[in-house]
């Protein structure tokens, strides 16, 4: 079994990730959130984005409510039909 390399355990999710603006304003593209953690998640999108982006996000979290995040993209690997990414959060706040 491969050992754990997190500081912080994740939760597998599959609901919404919406990817916003630098502004934060609009929606600029909805992806699917593959899981989460208290430091990061990983999403999976069409999206191509280069590992340094700053991306701003909101999640939908069922039990937690809706977040809004800055982060920074760690990671990527191609899959079949989109990519998926590995976000460290920068920033997380409850949606208003």
């Amino acid at each position: 079994m491969a050992r754990e390399r997190r500081l912080v355990p994740r939760r597998a999710h599959d609901s919404v990730m919406e990817i916003l603006s630098p502004s934060g304003r609009a929606i600029l593209r909805v992806a699917r959130l593959v899981d989460v953690s208290a430091s990061g998640a990983s999403f999976a999108s069409t999206l191509t984005l280069r590992p340094g982006r700053l991306l701003r996000a909101r999640l939908r979290l069922l039990g937690e409510g809706v977040l809004d995040i800055e982060g920074r993209i760690v990671w990527a690997r191609r899959r079949a039909n989109a990519v998926q990414y590995g976000l460290t959060f920068e920033s997380v706040k409850r949606a208003a």
